[in-house]
């Protein structure tokens, strides 16, 4: 009874982590010079696999692998995607990063996926307003809750 009640504790203290007001603020910031983007263009391969060394760290909950992959993005972005990378790298634990990751993933999402990658969503992310991100693959890899709820999510799109 009492592991019970101290993991309906913990649970919301997850989401409450998981979603800050510095993705608010980063928004506003990019409101300033973010131009429409259209769906179904293209990125480089080079700045998927960035992206993807980037998503698999936050999946196993390593910062420092994080922001090294954050590293490579910046080089293979540029634009509103490299603003968002830039703001991400100077997050100062796992959790702002994660806040920001999930702003990178709309804008690679919204791009033509190579093959072999999929488009994933959670529902609980981004509390509760859910988020996606692009991954490897079919096996779930959540990036926005780690080890901690490492398969919530489901593939929409490969």
């Amino acid at each position: 009874m009492k592991r019970q009640f101290g993991f309906v504790l913990i649970i919301p203290l997850i989401f409450t982590f998981c979603s800050s007001g510095r993705t608010v603020a980063v928004e506003e910031e990019l409101a300033e010079v973010q131009q429409p983007v259209e769906d179904g263009f293209q990125l480089s391969a080079a700045l998927f696999d960035s992206y993807v060394d980037v998503q698999e760290a936050l999946a196993v909950d390593s910062y420092e692998d994080a922001h090294n992959a954050l590293e490579q993005l910046t080089y293979d972005s540029s634009g509103e995607l490299q603003i968002l990378v830039q703001t991400a790298m100077v997050a100062e634990d796992i959790e702002g990063i994660r806040s920001t990751f999930a702003l990178i993933s709309d804008r690679v999402a919204k791009s033509t996926l190579p093959e072999g990658y999929s488009l994933a969503f959670c529902p609980m992310a981004n509390n509760f307003q859910g988020a996606n991100w692009v991954q490897k693959g079919e096996l779930i890899a959540n990036p926005y809750f780690g080890v901690a709820m490492s398969t919530c999510g489901e593939i929409i799109k490969q």
